[in-house]
């Protein structure tokens, strides 16, 4: 017999447990550990014990959970939209059983909270949990590999909303573009780092904050002003299961709208490559980022740098108002 109930303090090893047997089974790498749970997920001040459910068999203990929400901040999918953070079962044969019933429980805990839309897994650039430990961290929604949780994201009537790419440069292979172009950007520009957690205001600093966050600028010589800026991160050393070798950035910054000849598109190779430069010297091994492949402008970057694709997703919706009708 099941039950699904909320998280208990005393509940951290079996998340890690079933993290650990849910990934493996289609072949990630990616875990959880107790240490990485309470820096990356729990210790958060906008995290509720109410949030994060557990399916608990009377025989085998736990077997699952569902964890929910929203961003309160976020820019694209809407700070009213709910959230399937994250979706976990180990394998076997009640598997889809018990992710229908983490899932039918989540929604229905979205509804009363008033939410009428809900996106999983993850919210693309607004996630704010499992930065630094999940594939693409946490940017990445479905992993076009993990076909369990494909198949209980489509039973529990969410369908694709946005594809995403995860790509990967690894840092002892990178050489600067360095064409005419890129020398002009050079002579007028200049990139320094902004110390601290940047200028992303206190928001920004707790979702990151077991990370260390820096934020780059490029500032034009002709008009002392700053023109772009870019925030890269990496999780703390001391949290044990994380890739700390890895450096994670963000091209939410880098508009759509920009033409292929736009002159910004220039310089946001310079600035990155400098950063990845900077990045060399402190002996970070990988840089990943995840994007919409659907952007050319975010593809032509990564490409001229040398960056190639590790990792496909799918960011999933569904409305709630749909699931009070069933």
């Amino acid at each position: 017999m099941r039950s699904i109930r909320s998280f208990l303090n005393l509940d951290t090893p079996d998340l890690a447990k079933i993290w650990h047997l849910h990934h493996r089974a289609y072949g990630s790498k990616s875990d959880c550990t107790v240490v990485a749970w309470d820096h990356a997920v729990l210790a958060k001040p906008f995290f509720r014990n109410e949030q994060l459910l557990m399916a608990e068999d009377s025989s085998e203990g736990m077997v699952g959970f569902a964890h929910w929400g929203k961003n309160p901040e976020a820019q694209c999918v809407g700070k009213d939209v709910g959230i399937l953070h994250r979706l976990c079962v180990r394998p076997g044969e009640d598997e889809d059983a018990i992710a229908s019933e983490l899932i039918e429980a989540s929604l229905q805990a979205m509804k009363l909270e008033g939410h009428d839309r809900c996106v999983g897994i993850g919210a693309f650039d607004d996630s704010i949990f499992y930065i630094g430990v999940a594939d693409g961290d946490g940017y990445l929604g479905v992993h076009s590999s993990d076909a369990r949780l494909l198949r209980w994201m489509q039973a529990g009537g969410f369908r694709p909303e946005q594809a995403t790419e995860c790509w990967e440069l690894a840092l002892s292979n990178f050489k600067p573009p360095m064409d005419r172009t890129q020398i002009s950007v050079h002579r007028n520009s200049i990139v320094s780092r902004i110390l601290g957690h940047g200028h992303g205001g206190w928001w920004q600093s707790v979702v990151f904050g077991h990370c260390d966050l820096s934020t780059y600028q490029l500032v034009s010589k002709t008009k002392p002003m700053v023109e772009l800026r870019l925030t890269i991160w990496t999780p703390e050393v001391f949290v044990p299961g994380v890739e700390s070798w890895i450096a994670r950035m963000s091209l939410s910054a880098v508009g759509s709208d920009l033409s292929n000849d736009d002159p910004r598109i220039e310089q946001w190779i310079y600035l990155i490559s400098e950063c990845l430069r900077l990045l060399q010297t402190e002996r970070k091994q990988m840089v990943q980022v995840v994007i919409d492949p659907n952007i050319p402008q975010h593809v032509q970057i990564l490409q001229r740098l040398g960056f190639k694709t590790k990792h496909h997703g799918m960011v999933m919706s569904r409305e709630l108002s749909q699931f009070e009708d069933q």
